[in-house]
C-alpha cells in the first residue's frame, strides 16, 4: 500500500501501520502513526496529540484498504 504522509513529504510503500507513542517530533505529537516496509523502512506518516485521535485514523485508513484502495492520504 502506498502511504501519502501527513506532511506531505514522504509517500512510503508500506505493509504495516502502527500506532506508537513517541518522543520529540511536533511540540504537540504525542503519538505517531508509524509505517514500515522492506524499500522504505520506518517511516512516520502522521503525528497526533493523543492516543484516540491517532487510532481513529489509523481505523480510517483500514476501511479505505477493507475497500480496495491501494493509496491513502493521511
Amino acid at each position: 500500500m502506498l502511504i501519502y504522509s501527513q506532511d506531505k513529504r514522504n509517500v512510503a510503500d508500506a505493509n504495516l501501520l502502527q500506532v506508537q507513542r513517541i518522543i520529540g517530533g511536533k511540540k504537540d505529537a504525542k503519538y505517531a502513526i508509524m509505517a514500515f516496509g522492506e524499500s522504505t523502512g520506518q517511516v512516520i506518516v502522521a503525528q497526533f496529540s493523543d492516543e484516540k485521535t491517532a487510532t481513529d485514523a489509523l481505523e480510517k485508513a483500514f476501511q479505505a484498504f477493507e475497500l480496495g484502495a491501494k493509496t491513502y492520504r493521511f
